[in-house]
């Protein structure tokens, strides 16, 4: 398998689930024109990461990714089953990661693309950070009594809010005032996968390991 990936983007939660897996696999880091390369759009015409290629298969998006390293992979232990209660949740929170998490940082990140009034780009960020703020509440409250986002150990939803998580410890309400998506963080953070994914992209987690 080879994963198409950039470091510190949510594809950092597709690596994450490979070196869970511990088969062997190769990840390439690609810049923004290299992502938009003609060879690169045969692999993924969004022209973004994350791209995963196992065999002919080439597959783009980072919840079709998760699912897909869960499904061939159950010997992993990196989800709950499928048929099973706990896999339906599985699939409502990797939705809510991907589909309403994820788009609420976007226009804090390149507020150019949300207007075209280039004085107004503050007043995007801002809104846009109220709505993660509203996101990780609710995720924060779900994650109240628990350990982890589904089930009774890590899977790739945790690793999936791992990696947007990360993105919001330098905001004005940062990452660490939301007291349980902040302790999942730590421990994962201090996974040794996780450690090894950092490793590769040349990164550091946005919270202090513990030696």
């Amino acid at each position: 398998m080879k994963l198409y990936s950039a470091p510190g983007t949510c594809a950092t939660a597709m690596h994450i689930a490979l070196e869970w897996i511990g088969k062997p696999y190769e990840v390439e880091h690609v810049d923004f024109p290299t992502m938009k390369s003609e060879e690169y759009l045969k692999l993924n015409p969004s022209g973004v990461v994350p791209t995963l290629v196992d065999g002919d298969l080439a597959l783009p998006e980072g919840m079709a990714i998760l699912l897909h390293l869960l499904d061939q992979n159950p010997q992993a232990n990196i989800g709950p089953a499928a048929g099973t209660a706990d896999r339906v949740h599985l699939h409502r929170w990797l939705a809510y990661l991907s589909g309403t998490l994820h788009p609420y940082f976007w226009p804090v990140f390149m507020p150019m693309r949300f207007t075209t009034d280039a004085n107004g780009y503050d007043d995007v960020k801002a809104a846009a950070k109220q709505l993660v703020d509203k996101a990780l509440t609710q995720i924060d409250q779900h994650l109240e009594g628990r350990d982890w986002m589904v089930g009774e150990t890590k899977s790739v939803a945790d690793a999936f809010l791992y990696a947007m998580a990360s993105w919001a410890y330098g905001f004005k309400k940062p990452t660490s005032e939301y007291k349980n998506i902040d302790a999942l963080v730590r421990k994962l953070a201090a996974d040794p996968a996780v450690q090894q994914v950092h490793a590769a992209q040349g990164t550091s987690p946005k919270v202090p390991v513990a030696a």
